[in-house]
C-alpha cells in the first residue's frame, strides 16, 4: 500500500495532466518551484475550463499559450531567487491532444550582497531593535533570496516594534533591488518607530451575586502600568483571565484614542460576564475494569471573593468506587497555581484484592515554564485483604513530590503529541507511616501521525519500590498489571507476583509498554492493531506478558470509544478478552 501511494506521488510530481487534451510537463525544478509554475500556467487554465465547458481547442490558442508559458515559468521562478531562468518548451502532438514540455534550467541563483536597515524617531536606539541589523534571519548576506524571506523580515520588524509600544511604527523605505546580471540581491528597509506607548490605569468590570476581589484578578494581569505597550501582553491577560474559569466572556478594550500629545498612557478596560457559579456532571458507563459504572459531580466555583473552588466526584462501579472532595485556593500569578486541600475515600476490589483506603492531603500546585509541579502531603488509613486471608490495616503518611507535561495539538483527538509524568513519594515509621518505603514512577505517551488517518500511539510505565517490609506496603502502594490501559488480554491488576497460596499480591516493580496502530478510514471509524506487553515483580528483570489484538474505534464528540479483542500469549489465559473504554487525548 506504502509503495503504491509512493508511486502516485512520484508520478505527480513529474506529470501534470490538466484533461484528455493538453499534457503538461514541468521538468528541471524543485518541488516548491515546479508547484508555482503549475500555478502560473495559462495554458493549463484554458485547458480545465475548456475541457469544464466541453468546448473545442482552438489550434492558435494552444500555441499563444505555449510561447507564453516560458514568460510565466520565469515569473514564478522569481519569489525563490532565480532570475536567469533558461526555458526550453517543445510542443508536440496534434489536435485534440498535445504534449506541452518545458525544460528548465533555473541558472544561478542570487544572492543577498547588502541588508540595510535604518532607525529612526523615539525608537531608534533601543536595543531590541537596533540588534535587528545584525540579527536579519531569516535573511542571510551571501545567501538565496526569497521574497517570502523577505516578506517575513519587514513582519518581523514592524512586529518587534509593537512589543515595545512603538504603535505607530511603519516602513517608509521596502526596496528589494535585485541586479540580475550579477545575481545580486540588495536589501533596504527604513523603519519610522514613532512614539512609545505605556500601559496606563486598569478598571475591571465584573457582573454577578459574588464579585471577585479587584485586588486578586489584578495578580493575573501579565503587565503593569508604566510598561511599555505590547499587544502580546493584552493578548494574554485574556487567556489568563479565561483560564481562571470564573467568567463566561472577557473583553479587553486598550483605548489608545484616549492618549494625547501630553500623554503616552493608554488606559485598559477589562469587562467580564460571570460563568454560572455551579455546574454538575452526570455520566453512565461501562468499562472492562470497571464494570457498570455511575458518576455524579459538582463544581462550585466562586465559593467566596479570594475566588476559592469546590469540585467533588462520587464514582460507583462494579469494582471500583470513589468519593473526591477537592477544596482549591488560588495563589501565584497564574491560573494553574493553587493550593488544594483533598478528602478522598476508595473501595476496591480487584483479582486476589479487596481494599478500603480513605485519604487527606494538600498540595502546592504550580506551573514553570513547561512542567506542571505538584508538591503534596497525604495521610492514608488502609483496610485490605488478599483473599482467604485475615483482615489488615495500614497507616502512612507520604509526602510527595510530582512533575508533569502534555503536548499535543488538540486536547481530545490529537494527531501528534506527548506526555510525561514523574512521581518521587515515600514514608518512614519516623513520621506516623507502618513501614519505610521510596517509591517512583514514569508515565510516558507519545502519539505520531504516520500519514493521513494513520497514527502510531506508544506508552511505556515504570516503577520502582524500595521497602522495609513489604507485607506493611498496602495494595494502594503496590504494583499490578494487566488491563485496559495495562497488558490488554489479561484481566485488570491480574498480574503481578503471588504468594504461597497462588494469590496475586502485587510487587516492587512494574514495567509495561504498549505500541498501536489506529487507522481512521473514515473521519469517525477506524480499526486498531496493538501488542502489549508489561508485568510487576519483586525483582526489576520482570518476567514480561504478552497480549496482542485488534479493535474498533468510534470518535464520539467526548473521545474515541475503545473496543478491543486481545489475545493473551501466557499459558491457562482465556484465548481472547474483551475490553471496552475510551481514549480522551493521549
Amino acid at each position: 500500500m506504502r509503495r503504491f501511494f509512493l508511486l502516485a506521488f512520484i508520478l505527480l510530481l513529474f506529470s501534470r495532466q490538466a484533461t484528455a487534451g493538453i499534457d503538461v510537463r514541468v521538468k528541471g525544478l524543485g518541488p516548491d518551484e515546479r508547484d508555482n509554475a503549475y500555478a502560473k500556467l495559462s495554458i493549463l487554465e484554458f485547458a480545465k475550463r475548456t475541457d469544464a465547458d466541453k468546448g473545442d481547442y482552438d489550434q492558435a490558442d494552444v500555441e499563444r499559450l505555449f510561447r507564453q508559458g516560458e514568460r510565466e515559468i520565469q515569473e514564478a521562478l522569481r519569489p525563490y531567487g532565480w532570475y536567469n531562468v533558461i526555458v526550453t518548451p517543445r510542443l508536440s502532438g496534434a489536435k485534440p491532444d498535445w504534449i506541452v514540455e518545458y525544460q528548465v534550467n533555473a541558472g544561478p541563483l542570487t544572492a543577498i550582497s547588502m541588508i540595510d536597515i535604518e532607525l529612526t524617531g523615539e525608537g531608534a536606539e533601543d536595543t531590541t531593535l537596533t540588534r535587528l541589523k545584525t540579527r536579519t534571519w531569516p535573511l542571510k548576506l551571501g545567501e538565496r533570496i526569497k521574497h517570502e524571506d523577505y516578506e517575513a523580515l519587514k513582519t518581523r520588524i514592524v512586529t518587534t516594534a509593537y512589543g515595545l509600544g512603538l504603535l505607530d511604527a511603519k516602513l517608509t523605505r521596502r526596496e528589494l533591488r535585485i541586479d540580475v546580471p550579477n545575481n545580486s540581491a540588495d536589501v533596504l528597509l527604513t523603519l519610522d518607530t514613532g512614539r512609545r506607548y505605556y500601559f496606563g490605569d486598569v478598571t475591571i468590570e465584573q457582573d454577578g451575586a459574588v464579585l471577585l476581589r479587584d485586588a486578586f484578578l489584578r495578580n493575573y494581569l501579565t503587565f503593569a502600568t508604566g510598561e511599555p505597550y505590547d499587544p502580546a501582553k493584552v493578548l494574554s491577560t485574556q487567556f489568563a483571565f479565561s483560564d481562571l474559569d470564573y467568567f463566561q466572556t472577557v473583553d479587553i478594550d486598550s483605548k489608545k484614542e484616549e492618549t494625547g500629545p501630553d500623554t503616552a498612557r493608554i488606559p485598559i478596560a477589562i469587562s467580564t460576564t460571570e460563568r454560572a457559579p455551579r455546574s454538575y456532571r452526570f455520566g453512565l458507563g461501562f468499562g472492562t475494569d470497571t464494570g457498570p459504572r455511575a458518576s455524579i459531580g459538582a463544581d462550585f466555583r466562586r465559593l467566596n471573593t479570594r475566588g476559592h473552588k469546590l469540585r467533588t466526584d462520587l464514582r460507583v462501579s462494579q469494582r471500583i468506587s470513589t468519593a473526591i472532595a477537592e477544596y482549591r485556593i488560588p495563589v501565584g500569578v497564574l491560573p494553574s497555581d493553587s493550593v488544594s486541600i483533598t478528602t478522598q475515600a476508595l473501595t476496591q476490589d480487584f483479582s486476589d484484592v479487596k481494599e478500603t483506603l480513605y485519604r487527606l492531603g494538600g498540595s502546592y500546585n504550580r506551573r514553570g515554564k513547561r512542567w506542571q509541579r505538584r508538591i503534596y502531603l497525604e495521610y492514608t488509613f488502609d483496610e485490605y485483604t488478599i483473599r482467604d486471608s485475615p483482615q489488615r490495616t495500614s497507616k502512612l503518611l507520604v509526602p510527595g513530590v510530582s512533575f508533569d507535561h502534555t503536548e499535543g495539538d488538540d486536547p481530545i483527538f490529537p494527531k501528534r503529541g506527548w506526555y510525561a509524568f514523574f512521581d518521587v513519594h515515600g514514608g518512614s515509621t519516623a513520621l506516623l507511616s507502618d513501614t519505610n518505603f521510596l517509591q517512583g514512577t514514569i508515565k510516558l505517551r507519545g502519539l505520531l501521525e504516520l500519514q493521513r488517518r494513520l497514527q502510531l500511539r506508544v506508552r511505556a510505565d515504570q516503577g520502582a519500590t524500595y521497602v522495609g517490609s513489604f507485607d506493611n506496603l498496602p495494595p494502594s502502594q503496590r504494583f499490578f498489571a494487566g488491563g485496559d490501559g495495562s497488558v490488554r488480554g489479561y484481566a485488570f491488576q491480574s498480574l503481578g507476583p503471588r504468594d504461597e497460596n497462588n494469590r496475586t499480591i502485587g510487587g516492587r516493580y512494574l514495567t509495561t509498554a504498549s505500541a498501536e496502530l489506529d487507522w481512521f478510514f473514515l473521519r469517525e471509524y477506524g480499526l486498531a492493531a496493538f501488542v502489549d506487553a508489561g508485568g510487576a515483580d519483586d525483582t526489576p528483570l520482570i518476567d514480561l506478558s504478552v497480549g496482542a489484538g485488534l479493535g474498533i474505534r468510534y470518535r464520539a464528540p467526548f473521545g474515541a470509544f475503545a473496543l478491543d479483542l486481545a489475545h493473551p500469549f501466557d499459558a491457562g489465559q482465556s484465548p481472547v478478552r474483551l475490553h471496552l473504554g475510551v481514549q480522551v487525548g493521549l
